[in-house]
């Protein structure tokens, strides 16, 4: 289909009069997407062209709208096409994914969720069947909480939003686990396989506070540690 689809719009005469231009725009900036999204490496520039042609569909879209195709689009799946630039950055590139668990969460949230109806206005029934559903595995997160006894804040769930990535702070302990360890089990050991030449480089700026920094590295480089 994505083979011939833009050759089928180039051209081609539409009711009212309208250009085919904006029209032809949105299908091949989808077609762009479409393509990008399946690269298996990205750099800044595709990530950049994948996000460019995403705007050019939104920029022509509203031609399906003049031609009485579409009233709207409040659609979840092309929603999704904005996160894709966000999420291989935090994730990675696209082939590593498949469409099996939102297939999974249609058994369990639409297909288990109508049987459990008697088919007659079902959304309403629906909904209020998962809404049930939700409160109570809330509530037996929260007795599992309370029998344990522990003092820290009860379970909640996570806020579904766009990926993001989590915020980390680096911090020290002030009195340490182990104390008194050997330069060679601290590289072994806890894999700082950088401490001793660090440390040089440390004492070198230390002894040497007036000395350019290149020429920092490379007395610390030189430096002998009398101790282990």
């Amino acid at each position: 289909m994505c083979a011939i689809i833009l050759g089928g719009f180039v051209d081609l005469p539409l009711l009212g009069g309208l250009n085919s231009l904006r029209l032809v725009k949105a299908v091949r900036a989808m077609l762009n997407f479409l393509y990008l999204a399946q690269y298996t490496s990205y750099t800044n520039e595709t990530l950049h062209q994948l996000q460019d042609s995403l705007a050019e569909f939104h920029n022509n879209k509203p031609i399906f709208v003049d031609l009485g195709i579409r009233e709207h689009f409040n659609i979840p799946k092309l929603h999704s096409l904005s996160h894709y630039e966000s999420s291989i950055r935090l994730f990675g590139t696209t082939d590593n994914y498949n469409t099996e668990q939102s297939e999974r969460l249609h058994i369990d949230l639409a297909k288990d969720a109508y049987r459990a109806t008697n088919h007659k206005d079902e959304y309403s029934q629906m909904t209020i069947w998962l809404e049930r559903r939700e409160k109570i595995e809330q509530h037996c997160e929260f007795i599992n909480w309370r029998q344990q006894g522990t003092q820290s804040n009860p379970p909640c769930r996570t806020p579904i939003g766009p990926p993001h990535a989590p915020t980390q702070q680096v911090q020290m302990a002030r009195n340490p686990s182990v104390k008194a360890q050997s330069v060679n089990a601290i590289i072994g050991t806890y894999g700082a396989v950088d401490f001793a030449d660090a440390l040089g480089d440390f004492i070198a700026g230390v002894l040497n506070d007036l000395v350019p920094g290149w020429a920092t590295r490379y007395r610390g480089e030189n430096i002998f540690l009398p101790f282990s």
